[in-house]
């Protein structure tokens, strides 16, 4: 039987954010997952990009090269990328929040 992430991190993201939200962490989670398959990063890409997703714009203008570096990390390297982020005025926590959802069926 597999481990849940959860299980695996029981902690979650708390060591990044004391207002850790379990919502805001699956979706890195499910994000990075997908992320790294190129037809899937793609799609994820068109989704967030077009004009009818109503996050389009924030995404395109101010989030788009923060969300891909992002989702690009490894589990590993959080820590090492919150500090980074930190440093440029944001957060793990903050860019975490900046991933578009996934939903209408134009994705």
């Amino acid at each position: 039987m597999s481990t849940t992430l959860l299980q695996r991190c029981p902690e979650g993201g708390r060591e990044f954010d004391p207002y850790f939200v379990p919502d805001d962490w699956a979706r890195l989670q499910y994000g990075r997952l997908l992320w790294k398959n190129t037809r899937n990063r793609g799609r994820l890409l068109a989704h967030w990009s077009d004009p009818r997703h109503p996050y389009s714009e924030r995404f395109l203008t101010r989030y788009r090269p923060l969300v891909e570096r992002l989702l690009a990390a490894e589990e590993a390297d959080n820590e090492r990328l919150d500090a980074e982020l930190r440093s440029e005025g944001h957060s793990l926590r903050t860019i975490m929040r900046e991933i578009p959802p996934v939903f209408g069926d134009f994705y």
